[in-house]
């Protein structure tokens, strides 16, 4: 792909930004048009501490950069703490056919509602024609769209698509590009700090080192999780090979 005829077609441009390694190094690699684009953060309302250092920071250095709204407390109050499992009782007929429980929404659509459409609204608010995300091929979570897709009006460019994590990490440690704390200890880079969902992250480690207040509200509602779908899991327990 050329980066610089992509660019050069749009006068309105954003590069999300998440606090992770990919938008992190993304961020750099598109250092030479920072007078041309937008850096758009989104705080989720229960973002780390270390995400705002690093964003503080490059808000003293970067030309352009937004903060926008998430919603991620009234999106749980709406629709329940997100979970990578939900048994059925913790849905809202669940809850209404036994007329009490706990309300728990699956992880994708927790993301969806606090973070995705929150970031997608402000790009059209904004009149963006391109978004720059560091969205990579090896990604085991990313969107279901490559580089130079359209949609809406917006075109996607995916600089990083070709990447993998270890060349991320090269060109952070040639750049002389710090990562934030929560990389010593976590897998991914965190949206938010009580999220009880993505039990592969490694968590629970991180906050009861750094975090002790958040890890008793985390712990809390896994504990919430755990209650709701012990139940079910008994059950299938008994059902699988019976």
């Amino acid at each position: 792909m050329n980066v610089k005829e992509i660019v050069e077609r749009h006068q309105r441009i954003a590069l999300q930004f998440s606090g992770g390694k990919d938008s992190l190094a993304l961020l750099y690699q598109m250092r030479p048009y920072w007078d041309r684009l937008t850096v758009y953060w989104l705080d989720t309302g229960d973002s780390f501490p270390e995400t705002h250092e690093l964003v503080e920071q490059l808000e003293q250095i970067v030309p352009h950069f937004e903060r926008i709204e998430g919603r991620q407390p009234d999106v749980i109050l709406a629709y329940g703490i997100p979970a990578d499992i939900v048994p059925a009782n913790a849905t809202p007929i669940g809850i209404a056919a036994k007329g009490s429980g706990a309300l728990i929404q699956d992880r994708y659509s927790c993301c969806m509602r606090s973070l995705m459409l929150p970031m997608h609204e402000r790009m059209k608010a904004d009149g963006i024609t391109l978004v720059i995300r560091g969205q990579k091929a090896s990604d085991r979570m990313r969107a279901p769209i490559k580089s130079g897709h359209v949609e809406d009006g917006i075109e996607y460019l995916f600089p990083l698509e070709g990447w993998d994590d270890s060349r991320v990490f090269a060109f952070l440690h040639e750049q002389g590009i710090a990562l934030p704390r929560y990389y010593e200890v976590m897998r991914t880079s965190p949206d938010c700090m009580t999220c009880s969902a993505y039990w592969e992250d490694g968590r629970a480690a991180y906050l009861k080192r750094y975090h002790p207040e958040a890890y008793e509200e985390y712990q809390r509602r896994l504990n919430t999780i755990s209650d709701a779908t012990a139940e079910a899991i008994t059950h299938f327990n008994m059902e699988i090979g019976g």
